[in-house]
């Protein structure tokens, strides 16, 4: 009797040890999976994100005339290429499923190289290879469309990567019939039918200087001055009155006080960030709910440069927005002597209900306006129109200042060009004749997109 106590004692041990083992197995398992799903999601969402910019900058090698651009352009290209080369080949795809995609990647990679190299040595792009870029172009396209709605399905149904993770795991030598490696397979086929924000306008970035220009040489003020600041800043209802209160400090680039304003018998809250030197407001966000339209683009263009205007913001210029619900976000840049200057951003959000101005962000304004001693004009509008690429159909040709690297500026004309479908804006030194900028156009829904 003892014996077979004995043994169910041993029995139960043993199954209790298993369980423990089978399950420590299970986790590892489920780990090693969940590492697998990530490895393969972040690379596919790597190949979207570079297929995007190919895309870009194969269009603007063929528009680009100024050969320091065009080399710079094409050597983009091919590191773009070889990146995506990259994440492609960390997807578990066979060679059969990724191979023509991994080939039209090597191709875009060598022949960027190779005209990059050409144009380096002082030859300029002909006509039959500006026509092998066109269709490379064409290629990228479809093949960015291609991962665009893919992202779109794995955002809906969120399993792609675990089928994958399961194909790695079971080892199997043919790839099953999921939804995953059928998009895959489409995309594939698709190219062997080939022969071979919120936006901000322009240069939006301001310059990365160290301490704000415009805030150079200003007092620094208290808490009690920023709360009355903040107030006089808000586009205020008439016969309503407001409180503030600084409830904070923000300590970004421009160390600031942080203020709450709340309106008699609202609810909404409006926080500013006022700037500890010279205080000027940073940025200025609503929390209201907005109502349906009945203020157009027009009219709400007008409220914000009236705005600005009556907070001693000089002469503006607006050309781009955004639209995002029933609001309008306008940027604006500031103008000296008939130039814009991009770098002095402001962005106004109004609301479409009533004209309400309900955001505001300045700090491409503080961060880079000054006075500038704008260098001479060495070049007609006309000198420069012929250094644009003549395929493009042209217009515009206003002076701008243009941000160039980090810290520096050029004087340029701006002019708008098309090639088919596609606009540009083309950026054409107004000193020297060079070509220093080409940005790609995409209207959207909600307004106009540079890239």
């Amino acid at each position: 009797m003892r014996w077979w106590k004995l043994a169910a004692v041993f029995s139960l041990v043993a199954l209790v040890a298993t369980g423990i083992w089978g399950y420590s197995q299970y986790k590892t398992s489920r780990s090693l999976e969940l590492y697998l799903s990530n490895k393969y999601q972040r690379a596919f969402y790597d190949l979207a994100n570079q297929s995007q910019s190919l895309e870009v900058l194969l269009s603007k090698s063929m528009v680009a005339s100024d050969p320091r651009l065009d080399s710079a352009l094409l050597m983009d290209i091919r590191q773009q290429a070889a990146f995506a080369q990259s994440n492609l080949g960390q997807l578990p795809l066979n060679d059969v499923l990724a191979g023509r995609t991994a080939k039209f990647l090597s191709q875009v990679g060598d022949y960027a190289d190779s005209l990059a190299r050409q144009v380096s040595q002082g030859e300029a792009i002909d006509s039959k290879q500006w026509d092998s870029l066109k269709n490379l172009y064409e290629q990228s396209v479809a093949l960015n469309h291609d991962l665009q709605e893919m992202q779109a399905n794995i955002a809906e149904n969120n399993f792609y990567f675990g089928e994958m993770v399961q194909q790695v795991r079971a080892r199997l030598q043919k790839p099953p019939d999921t939804m995953a490696q059928t998009e895959f397979q489409a995309l594939d086929k698709q190219m062997q039918l080939s022969p071979a924000l919120i936006y901000d306008g322009p240069f939006s970035e301001h310059l990365e200087r160290t301490e704000p220009a415009y805030l150079s040489g200003l007092s620094n003020i208290d808490a009690a001055e920023a709360e009355q600041r903040a107030l006089a800043f808000m586009d205020k209802q008439d016969g309503i009155s407001y409180q503030a209160r600084v409830t904070g400090a923000a300590n970004g680039r421009i160390p600031a006080h942080r203020v709450e304003v709340i309106q008699e018998g609202g609810s909404a809250v409006t926080v500013l960030d006022v700037s500890k030197q010279g205080g000027k407001v940073i940025w200025m966000l609503n929390s209201r709910p907005v109502g349906g339209q009945a203020v157009g683009i027009e009219e709400a263009r007008q409220k914000a440069k009236n705005f600005l205007a009556d907070r001693g913001f000089g002469e503006m210029r607006s050309a781009y927005y955004q639209l995002h619900g029933n609001a309008a976000t306008f940027n604006f840049a500031a103008v000296q002597e008939g130039v814009t200057l991009y770098p002095d951003l402001i962005k106004v959000t109004v609301a479409l209900d009533n004209a309400e101005v309900t955001g505001a962000e300045t700090s491409g304004y503080l961060m880079s306006h000054r006075q500038r001693n704008l260098p001479k004009v060495g070049q007609s509008r006309e000198q420069a129109l012929a250094v644009v690429n003549p395929r493009l159909t042209v217009t515009g040709g206003n002076l701008v200042l243009i941000p160039v690297g980090a810290t520096d500026e050029r004087l340029a004309y701006e002019f708008l060009g098309k090639l088919g479908d596609d606009s540009y804006l083309v950026y054409i030194n107004a000193v020297n004749g060079r070509e220093e900028n080409i940005l790609k156009l995409i209207e959207t829904p909600g307004g106009m997109l540079t890239m």
